[in-house]
């Protein structure tokens, strides 16, 4: 579900242009894909176990931006099988964090499905951004106020305190050059110091959804747990899956949960960084095309990566994970807001004879290889 890391907006066409985005698009890739640190195990996790015995189902909802109703699909499809009737916790980032907000109004009885799905249809992209010519990043007032108009207004969720699910959101940090982004995750229970569940909601979302470059990072005005800086899209950071949070709710219930699902949505690996400028009126030539710069190529390998990090540290809960990500012949570009009901009805149809598959299974042989290989390189 944003290489905002240029404090100068960003002209375009030309090849200051170009210079900037690609040095922009390497610092968000760098950022999104530095969480290689091996991280301490907490209790429950391969030492002990919890006292109490596991229980209850955990959702962890991925970034999708314009592809956002792919990922609502899937967690409706989950919802009339029966899967979120012991739902324990949710965890998003971006767009992810979006769904997961939607879903605490549905399964509180605050909105419908059908509901959500006719606001997820009428979406056009003026009810997301407004263009400053040719210049990055866009205006996401429009984006604010749909925020306010049915988070608040609608479902009454004015902070996030308010909902009713304990429900974690990742943003991030605004990093420094050559620093490292910092996850910064924020629930409606009080699982860790940063959470505070006074912060408004919809200043939260806004920050989680600004994707670097083209959405302009946010501040949390008013928070007290937070610092008063810029944040960007949650997912980039190491929370790209936002696995952590779960692991301190878990330690914060004091039991870990029995099943976690991730939901994600579909990745195109073919290039389209020159197609997706294009859809905000940035002209570069198709430089990025030939260059083969593909922005789902990359965020592939950082899924599959983050997969891996959950399995190193937090086995014993990384074992009860089940992955449901879509994969069918049509394309959607990350900001194709056209195109959300040929989404949902395509992923529909995708869902409809399958189910989540373990995340060993997801990864297969091969990419066990590759990834056992990439960590005992220097």
């Amino acid at each position: 579900m944003n290489p905002g890391f240029l404090r100068r907006r960003v002209r375009a066409p030309g090849l200051g242009f170009v210079r900037a985005a690609v040095f922009a698009f390497f610092l968000f890739i760098v950022a999104a894909g530095s969480s290689g640190i091996p991280i301490p195990l907490v209790r429950g996790q391969g030492r002990g176990g919890f006292t109490r015995p596991r229980s209850g189902t955990a959702l962890i909802i991925t970034g999708a931006a314009a592809r956002i109703p792919q990922e609502a699909a899937l967690i409706e499809e989950l919802d009339s099988r029966g899967w979120l009737s012991d739902l324990v916790f949710v965890s998003g980032v971006s767009s992810g964090a979006l769904n997961a907000v939607a879903l605490n109004g549905i399964l509180s009885g605050r909105m419908t499905w059908d509901r959500y799905r006719s606001i997820l249809f009428s979406i056009g992209p003026q009810d997301i951004y407004l263009r400053n010519g040719r210049t990055l990043p866009v205006n996401t007032e429009p984006l604010r106020a749909l925020f306010r108009k049915v988070v608040d207004e609608e479902l009454g969720f004015r902070t996030i305190g308010d909902l009713p699910i304990p429900t974690a959101i990742t943003i991030t940090r605004k990093p420094a050059l050559g620093s490292k982004a910092e996850a910064v995750r924020l629930c409606s229970r009080p699982i860790n110091p940063e959470s505070d569940p006074g912060i408004d909601l919809v200043d939260i979302l806004c920050a989680t959804t600004a994707i670097p470059l083209i959405f302009p990072p946010r501040r949390i005005p008013g928070a007290r747990t937070i610092p008063d800086v810029e944040y960007v899209d949650g997912g980039a950071s190491e929370d790209y899956i936002p696995f952590r949070a779960l692991i301190e709710f878990e330690k914060y219930r004091g039991r870990g949960v029995d099943r976690v699902l991730i939901v994600s949505r579909k990745y195109d690996p073919q290039a389209d960084l020159s197609e997706e400028l294009g859809m905000l009126g940035v002209d570069d030539h198709r430089i990025f095309d030939r260059l083969g710069l593909s922005f789902d190529r990359l965020a592939d390998r950082k899924f599959r990566s983050s997969l891996w990090d959950f399995m190193r540290t937090y086995p014993e809960t990384a074992e009860r994970a089940l992955v449901w990500r879509p994969d069918f012949p049509e394309t959607y570009l990350m900001l194709d807001f056209h195109s959300m009901e040929a989404q949902y009805r395509r992923t529909v149809a995708w869902a409809k004879d399958r189910k989540p598959i373990p995340v060993k299974e997801f990864l297969g042989d091969a990419s066990r290889f590759k990834f056992a290989l990439r960590q005992a390189l220097p």
